[in-house]
């Protein structure tokens, strides 16, 4: 749900739609009108970003990351302002509250993985791994938006979320090792190279969404397909590939079995991917295309994820 959520902040362009983290415009409950706000609000907020983003410029300085500091201080998108929209405020806030639910989960999880540390300690450390990286996650979110949204980062925070779960997955494994069903050798390796090919690309596309957010809204069909080259051909080409290996994996899956039904989910994921994907170009359906685009995307590499992972091999 938590990649659904934040496919559609991006989707609806409500990455800023609360300038400030944690609070949103300073209250722990939207506003729902422009009025409740000071009128120099803008100015209030730009200039707490500018704060806090300082602040995380003279830490990379410290850690020597000088030429990351200097192409943050320098980036025009730091100083824009940003107008109350109640709708990309409540989208966003709805995004964050699920982050908590989630993080309380999480530490829950936490919590009860102490009970393997005898017999599974390694369910312990996978649980401890997705913790920690619930909490980078939610870092970065807060760096998202006290960068105003910079590039590189947006993609960071999308990725850095896969690991979260891929880790759940695995102390879920470990903590319930009863095995349905089991893989042969060349149908494991179709699952790696299918996992390995979705993964390149939700980073390929995850870097071309950033581009795209870039064009402005008046460019043609044409105009978007010819700024995003050749960014934009490789993820199709991509695509294709993931559609075309998926397929053969749901061929070479023995009926009946889990790997046969997954493989079913991956080939049907998949061919939407191609059919949804392209959408995004074409203005009134970009807003629908984008947010299922990513999270179908997410969907088909931790489909992948699993079945690797949790589907003995022979």
């Amino acid at each position: 749900m938590l990649f659904v959520l934040g496919g559609l902040v991006r989707s609806t362009g409500s990455g800023m739609g609360c300038p400030d983290w944690p609070k949103c415009f300073g209250e722990y409950v939207p506003p729902t009108s422009e009025s409740e706000l000071p009128i120099d609000y803008q100015d209030i907020f730009q200039k707490q970003r500018l704060k806090k983003t300082e602040r995380f410029i003279g830490l990379l300085n410290k850690l020597g990351f000088t030429e990351k500091a200097n192409e943050f201080s320098q980036n025009s998108q730091l100083s824009e302002k940003h107008d109350f929209n109640v709708a990309k405020a409540y989208v966003e806030y709805i995004n964050r509250l699920w982050g908590a639910l989630t993080g309380i989960i999480v530490f829950l999880c936490l919590l009860f993985s102490f009970n393997y540390w005898n017999e599974k300690r390694i369910v312990f450390w996978y649980t401890l791994s997705g913790f920690i990286a619930v909490f980078i996650n939610a870092f970065l979110g807060a760096l998202v938006v006290n960068s105003n949204l910079i590039g590189g980062i947006v993609t960071i925070h999308f990725i850095a979320a896969f690991a979260s779960i891929c880790f759940f997955i695995l102390a879920r494994k470990y903590a319930n090792r009863s095995y349905t069903d089991t893989l042969s050798k060349e149908q494991s390796t179709i699952a790696i190279v299918l996992m390995v090919f979705s993964a390149i690309q939700v980073v390929v596309g995850s870097s071309l969404r950033e581009a795209y957010d870039l064009l402005l809204a008046s460019n043609s069909f044409g105009q978007k397909i010819s700024k995003l080259y050749p960014s934009l051909q490789w993820h199709a080409v991509l695509g294709t590939l993931v559609l075309v290996i998926a397929i053969y994996q749901f061929i070479k899956s023995t009926k009946g079995n889990l790997l046969a039904k997954y493989s079913l989910w991956a080939m049907l994921l998949s061919f939407a991917q191609i059919i949804i994907g392209p959408l995004a170009l074409v203005d009134s359906f970009s807003s629908i295309s984008k947010l299922f685009h990513i999270s179908i995307g997410a969907g088909i590499f931790v489909l992948q994820f699993y079945i690797c992972t949790s589907i003995k091999s022979k």
